[in-house]
Parts: C-alpha cells; structure tokens; sequence
C-alpha cells in the first residue's frame, strides 16, 4: 500500500508513518515547499504522479485544503483519511462525548477542525474522519501534554486539575488506532481515546514517574471538566498499561 502523508513535520503524522512502514507499506511525504497546497494545479499533479491507495492529511492548515484534497483523493480513486480532534467539543459541553454528539466549539482551532470535517465529508463521502485526543509522548517535544507539562515546570509547580478527565492517548497508540482504521476501511467518524476515566492530576503525577521528569505537580479544583470520547468501534490502548493503575 502506498500513503500519502502530511504533517510530517508535526507530531501524530511521524508516528503514523514509522508504523505503516513497519508494517510494509509504502510513505510518501507532502513536503509543502515543494508542492504548495494553495496552487491547484501542482496538487493536482503531485497526487496524479504519486497515485496514493491512501491519502492522510495530518497537518494542520486551512479547511479549504482539507477539502482539496479530499476531493483530489476521490477523483483518483484513492481512500482518504482526515485527523480531527476532541476540541470540537467546547468547554461547556460535558463528555464523555459519542461520535454523533454535536460538536459545540468555542475557539478558533475547534471551529476551524469542525469546518474541515464538514468539508472533507462533502468532497470524498467514502472518507474517514478520526478525531484525536490530547497525545501523550515518550519525552518533552512537540505539541504533548508530557510537552506542555514539561514547559509548565519550568515556570514552577505544575498545577493540574483533579476534576478535568481529559481526553488523551500515547502517541504510538493512536498511531496504531489509526492504522487498525485503514485496514478496516469502514467510512465515518471515529472517536480515538485510550483515557479509561484519570484525571489531569492522576495523569500527570504517574507520567513524571513514567519518563523519569522532576516536576512538582500540584493538584488544583479548575476547571471542571470531562471531555473524554468513546468509540466501541475503536481499540485504542489504555493510557493505564504505560503509567500503570
């Protein structure tokens, strides 16, 4: 099989591609310098020339190239693959969300991943839409919470709420969860959530154990909140079986 990935330069697309490629699929990386998604012509041509069995659009950028090349997918026969998240669902709305949940978000990133999914699902019907949770790393880097915790410690305590049930997966994991999507090939939305029901502070006090950081985590009341997401369709490993509990 051969994919077509973007958002190699960011955080859940190098984890998708090192496991397709350990399972013996062929990745071809979008590398936007060389074909700029805002000149129709030249994407019309890359996708031609690659002749993708899979296109995977990881990256972040506007709605309108998801939609582009949802559309250049369908027209070459090709699968299409759309990575959305758990902020489509706003702060106020009170999970755990199911995938025919309305969507109510109440910033720019949430309204702008809704907007694309809406657009994607127009321009390739057969296509499949995997919304993410919060990814957790092996280290500090990229945009994680073992990340943001790590930047968070070195302004001084970390405070983490004991009564937010974020939504969150180790990376390698979603990458897993995505692949088992592909090989299943079943268009629709999916929900991709490994969090069995921690809070923010249960996560983050077992996480600097499991990668060995110094962080000083103090547990706070704010905010409220559970945006987990459940999907029976999709196995997605339990954060539990890496930080233990």
């Amino acid at each position: 099989m051969r994919a077509l990935l973007t958002g190699l330069n960011g955080t859940v697309a190098p984890a998708l591609a090192r496991r397709l490629r350990a399972d013996g699929h062929e990745v071809v990386a979008w590398d936007r310098t060389v074909v700029p998604p805002d000149d129709p012509d030249v994407v019309r041509a890359f996708v031609a020339r690659t002749a993708p069995d899979w296109l995977l659009h990881v990256a972040t950028g506007p709605a309108a190239w998801a939609e582009a090349l949802a559309r250049e997918a369908a027209s070459v026969g090709a699968r299409f693959l759309f990575t959305g998240t758990v902020s489509v669902f706003g702060a106020a709305q009170r999970g755990p969300f199911a995938p025919d949940d309305t969507p109510a978000p109440d910033d720019d990133y949430g309204r702008y991943k809704l907007d694309a999914e809406r657009r994607v699902v127009a321009a390739h019907p057969e296509a499949i839409v995997a919304r993410l949770a919060w990814q957790i790393g092996p280290a500090p880097g990229s945009n994680t919470l073992t990340d943001f915790l790590h930047r968070a410690s070195l302004r001084g305590p970390v405070e983490a709420s004991a009564r937010w049930t974020p939504a969150l997966a180790w990376l390698d994991d979603t990458a897993d969860a995505v692949a088992a999507l592909m090989a299943v090939g079943a268009p629709g939305l999916y929900h991709l959530d490994g969090n069995p029901g921690l809070s923010l502070y249960d996560v983050a006090t077992r996480l600097r154990a499991a990668v060995g950081a110094e962080w000083e985590v103090v547990a706070v009341d704010e905010p409220v909140r559970d945006n987990r997401m459940t999907d029976p369709r999709v196995a997605v490993r339990p954060i539990t079986e890496r930080l233990g509990g």
